[in-house]
C-alpha cells in the first residue's frame, strides 16, 4: 500500500487489564505495542501496523482509540440549559448509569440535538488516571494526538438489519447503537454478549471487520444469521460522530476540544460573532476619539483661563508656567507684605520642631534647607524603626505636612500639594 497522502492515524490502544511492557496502572508504556491505521483524505486506508508508541509513524491528525470496556458511552435526554451548566451537571446525569465513581472520571460531552425543552447528548467516561497517563505517555513517546474515543466508532452503527462487528488479535468491538456498543474476546465459539445482540436487535445480517474477520465468519452457522467478511479493516468515516475524549483541561494546545477556530471561520459558523465584534470595535474607537477630543478641549480651555488670570494679575510677566509663576509671585508678595509662607523656613523649622518632640533625645544630627523643604538627618540608625517613620507621617499629616523618608534615613519636610 502507498505511504504517501496520509491524513490520519488511528493508533489502537491495548484493553487496560491487558496493558505490559513497562505500563503504569491505567496507561500503557511507551514501549508498549500498538496497532495502528493510517488513512488518507478520501477515508481509504493506506496502511497498517503494529509498532511501539514511540516509533509511531506521523500523519497531521493522530486519533487515540481507547479499547470499548475503557470507555462508557451513552446517549441521554437533558433539560435545556447553557453549555456551561450543562458540564457542571454532567457527573449527576450519568452517575446513576456508571459502575465508577462519577468524580473519578473525565466526561466529554456531545450535543446530538435538541426537541422541545430537552437536549439529546451523547456522554463519553473515562478514568481519569488511565486517561492523564495515556496522554502524559504519548507527549513522552513524542505523539500529540488531535482526538480520543472509543474504539466502537470504528465500524458504523446498526442499519437495515445490519450489525457490524470488527476483531483483531482475538478481540471483537460491537457497535449497537450510535453511541452504544461492547467487547468480547473470541475463543472459537460464539460469544453470549453476541448472540443476544443479534437477537434483541433483530440483525439479518453481520458485516465483519477486521484482520480477523474470518474467524467470525466461521461462527456464522453457531450465530444464525449471515456472517460477511467485508474485506475491509474499518470504517474511517464512522468516526465521525465520536465522541472526542479530548475536551476541557485535556484539550490539545490551541483546540477546545471541538472543531478549532479556523475550522470554525471557515464554516461561517462564527460569521455574525465576527460582524458584530466588528461593529463593537468601530463604536468604541468613534467613542474613544470623540472622548479624546473632549478631554482635548476642556484641557485647553482650562490651559487659556490659567493664561488670562495670570496675564490679568501679572501683566508685565510673559506666560510660561502659569501655576509655577503665580505661586513664585505669592511668596514674593508675602515676603513683601511680611507674611511668611508655608514653605518658609521658619515656619518648616517650627514645625519639625513640634514632630520631632516624641522623638528620641540626639537623634537628630542635622537639617537642611532647599527648595520650599526642609530635610531632617538623623544620626545611624535612630530613624531606621518602622514605628518611629510611621509615627512621624502621621504627626506631619496633622499638621498638613508631607514627611517622606529617603533611603538614607533622611526625612523630606514639606507642605502637602493643594
Amino acid at each position: 500500500m502507498s505511504r504517501n497522502g496520509a491524513q490520519r492515524l488511528l493508533a489502537f490502544l491495548p484493553q487496560r487489564t491487558a496493558q505490559s511492557q513497562g505500563a503504569t496502572r491505567g496507561s500503557p508504556g511507551a514501549a508498549a505495542i500498538v496497532a495502528f491505521r493510517r488513512v488518507d483524505a478520501a477515508q481509504q486506508l493506506l496502511d497498517a501496523g503494529d509498532t511501539p508508541l514511540t516509533l509511531l509513524p506521523r500523519a497531521p491528525s493522530v486519533e487515540l482509540l481507547f479499547d470499548v470496556s475503557d470507555v462508557f458511552t451513552t446517549l441521554l435526554e437533558a433539560p435545556r440549559m447553557a453549555e456551561g451548566k450543562l458540564r457542571q451537571a454532567l457527573p449527576s446525569l450519568v452517575e446513576e448509569r456508571l459502575l465508577a465513581d462519577a468524580a473519578d472520571c473525565h466526561l466529554a460531552y456531545r450535543i446530538e440535538g435538541a426537541e422541545g425543552n430537552a437536549t439529546r447528548i451523547a456522554v463519553a467516561a473515562v478514568d481519569r488516571v488511565t486517561l492523564t497517563r495515556t496522554l502524559d505517555t504519548a507527549a513522552e513517546a513524542q505523539v500529540r494526538p488531535h482526538a480520543a474515543y472509543s474504539a466502537l466508532y470504528s465500524v458504523p452503527p446498526p442499519a437495515d438489519g445490519t450489525l457490524s462487528v470488527r476483531l483483531q488479535s482475538g478481540r471483537g468491538t460491537v457497535r449497537t447503537a450510535e453511541h452504544a456498543g461492547f467487547a468480547f474476546d473470541l475463543d472459537g465459539e460464539v460469544p453470549a454478549a453476541l448472540s443476544v445482540a443479534v437477537q434483541q436487535l433483530d440483525v439479518r445480517k453481520v458485516n465483519a471487520y477486521g484482520p480477523d474477520a474470518a474467524k467470525l465468519v466461521a461462527l456464522a452457522p453457531a450465530l444464525g444469521v449471515d456472517v460477511i467478511d467485508v474485506k475491509r479493516d474499518l470504517d474511517p468515516a464512522a468516526t465521525a460522530g465520536a465522541v472526542n475524549l479530548l475536551q476541557g483541561r485535556y484539550a490539545p494546545p490551541g483546540r477546545l476540544g471541538m472543531p478549532t477556530f479556523t475550522a470554525l471561520v471557515r464554516s461561517g459558523a462564527l460569521k455574525p460573532v465576527l460582524v458584530w465584534a466588528a461593529v463593537c470595535l468601530a463604536i468604541f474607537l468613534v467613542g474613544l476619539n470623540a472622548y479624546r477630543f473632549k478631554l482635548s478641549s476642556e484641557s485647553r480651555g482650562l490651559t487659556s483661563s490659567m493664561q488670562s488670570a495670570f496675564r490679568s494679575a501679572f501683566p508685565s510677566d510673559a506666560v510660561v508656567e502659569p501655576v509655577a509663576q503665580t505661586q513664585r509671585h505669592l511668596r514674593q508678595l508675602r515676603t513683601r507684605a511680611g507674611q511668611p509662607s508655608p514653605d518658609d523656613f521658619s515656619v518648616l523649622n517650627a514645625q519639625a520642631a513640634q514632630l520631632l518632640a516624641g522623638a528620641p533625645v540626639g537623634a537628630l544630627a542635622g537639617l537642611d534647607y532647599h527648595d520650599g523643604a526642609l530635610i531632617l538627618k538623623f544620626k545611624p540608625g535612630a530613624a531606621r524603626a518602622a514605628a518611629f517613620q510611621d509615627s512621624l507621617r502621621a504627626r506631619a499629616a496633622q499638621q498638613g505636612l508631607d514627611a517622606h523618608f529617603e533611603t538614607d534615613g533622611s526625612a523630606r519636610i514639606a507642605p502637602q500639594a493643594p
